[in-house]
């Protein structure tokens, strides 16, 4: 499994954020640093430690390597996550235009 049951918590948390954010007016972009932070080093990184702790006796080197997948895992979702913000705020820009 590629993704644990801690992955599968966070990004249901994201798609609930991305929702609340969607229907509010932010007229910045708050969080850039702190979001590069969050899905380039810590939450893959306590991600592959919950999982390192559930599979406990390591059989083999596939229960490590398939761990250090975590981490493009979340830069790509940290991708889409700035594409998303992208997109909310070029059309907060159009609306701010059209007024």
């Amino acid at each position: 499994m590629l993704i644990g049951y801690f992955d599968y918590l966070i990004i249901g948390i994201l798609i609930y954020l991305n929702i609340k954010y969607w229907k509010t007016n932010f007229k910045t972009n708050k969080g850039c640093l702190l979001g590069g932070l969050l899905f380039g080093f810590v939450i893959p990184f306590i991600s592959m430690i919950i999982e390192l702790q559930i599979v406990g006796e390591w059989m083999d080197s596939f229960e490590v390597v398939y761990t250090f997948l975590r981490f493009p895992t979340y830069w790509i979702i940290g991708i889409i996550q700035m594409v998303i913000i992208g997109i909310k705020l070029s059309f907060n820009n159009e609306n701010e235009e059209k007024q």
